[in-house]
């Protein structure tokens, strides 16, 4: 599905100078929107919530609800053939390997990729040249495959022809049921792409830390008793998780800059506090992941704009992160223009919701904002132009944006 709003448009607050929200979803209501809606259009009737209180109580009521979204219930109907990746597990399951990977993604860990990454960087950035045009969407997909098969221990194969196999995984619908002949072609295409990331990339990597372990995640699972097909499963998370959603960061953090100069000067003359805190309020304004969804497994009580509603078992919540984050009990006046250091409300963070919160929250948040700051920062050092904006396609796995065709080069 393709849409955008505002394309190539540098908007303004009128009174702060802030530019706005470039990416309209098909499905984003008119601001300010209604807290908590039940919808009955769409595959299956559900609560639409779109306050940043209900999302986060929704989030955080780890009894009450369980993963929905990503293609979890397909994943949990297929049986105990694979174990579920981490993105699926609940509970005690969930817990586990939540704190056994923990130490991956520790400030002080996260912090030692910053050579890496910046040497990577430059690596990149070079190929950004006076002479002819460079896909940004290729350049930060590589970026993001680099830091990201580091974490995880995918670091046996070319990382490009990795990157090219999971960006042809993940387009279009991978939970997509065949219905006709177009759907039989597009599931087999899938299918023949994740045999070779098996193939190809997973299973060397296994193979060398049988070998040897080593500090990144494959090891860990090795050492926890995980099979090969299992191992697989958590490599596709981490690189939809980790891979594929930063580089939708990273293209849209430049798309902004370039297309507003005050914002690109400030940016370029600031500490790195307040580039992160520029790219802090890009992620909030544009979060890549648009919806969560939760299935609740016990009742669940939610303070509704005309009272308590209660959901019994088996309701579909659909929490709208593109409206919480715009929330203005929260983010305050004009949500949906990006002015850094905004004065948001006590105990909210500065992407707000961007990253999910309780239990699944995303765990590799901090490691995507180093490498968008360092690689974005390395970009911009130099004077880059666009050979306009990039094609936006709304991707209906993670309800958010897919940005690619986005041209640049140095002034001639």
């Amino acid at each position: 599905m393709e849409g955008i709003a505002s394309v190539g448009h540098v908007g303004h607050d009128g009174t702060e100078g802030c530019p706005v929200r470039k990416l309209t979803s098909p499905d984003d209501p008119a601001l300010p929107a209604r807290a908590l809606e039940h919808v009955s259009t769409g595959p299956e009737p559900r609560w639409v919530v779109r306050s940043f209180e209900l999302a986060r109580q929704v989030l955080r009521s780890a009894e009450s609800t369980h993963q929905a979204g990503f293609g979890a219930e397909q994943v949990e109907r297929a049986g105990p053939r694979i174990r579920p990746g981490i993105l699926y597990l609940e509970g005690a399951a969930h817990h586990t390997q939540r704190r056994a990977t923990a130490r991956f993604f520790a400030p002080k860990v996260i912090e030692g990729y910053r050579e890496m990454m910046q040497a990577l960087s430059d690596d990149l950035v070079a190929q950004v040249r006076p002479d002819r045009w460079v896909d940004l969407s290729d350049l930060s997909l590589q970026m993001a495959v680099r830091v990201t098969g580091n974490v995880v221990g995918l670091t046996s194969s070319s990382t490009v022809r990795m990157g090219r196999r999971l960006s042809t995984f993940f387009e279009g619908d991978p939970t997509e049921k065949v219905h006709d002949a177009g759907s039989l072609v597009r599931t087999l295409r899938r299918h023949t792409v994740l045999l070779r990331f098996f193939l190809l990339d997973v299973k060397p990597a296994i193979g060398a830390r049988r070998r040897t372990r080593r500090e990144d995640v494959i090891s860990q699972l090795l050492d926890a008793g995980f099979n090969d097909l299992d191992i697989l499963t958590e490599c596709v998370t981490y690189a939809a998780a980790g891979m594929a959603t930063t580089r939708e960061f990273i293209s849209v953090a430049v798309w902004h800059l370039l297309d507003d100069p005050a914002l690109l000067a400030r940016y370029r003359g600031a500490s790195r506090d307040e580039r992160l805190s520029i790219l802090d309020e890009t992620l909030r304004l544009e979060p890549v992941v648009g919806h969560l969804f939760r299935r609740t497994i016990a009742p669940l009580t939610l303070d509704g704009p005309d009272g308590p509603v209660g959901l019994p078992v088996g309701t579909l919540v659909d929490i709208d992160l593109r409206a919480a984050n715009a929330d203005q009990h929260v983010a305050g006046a004009d949500p949906v223009s990006l002015c850094p250091h905004r004065d948001l409300a006590r105990g909210v963070p500065p992407t707000v919701l961007s990253f999910g919160d309780g239990h699944h929250k995303c765990p590799g948040g901090p490691l995507a904002l180093m490498e968008t700051e360092v690689f974005v920062s390395t970009l911009l050092r130099e004077d880059v132009v666009a050979d306009g904006p990039p094609r936006v396609r709304w991707n209906l796995v993670s309800q958010g944006y897919d940005l690619d065709r986005f041209r640049v080069r140095r002034p001639a």
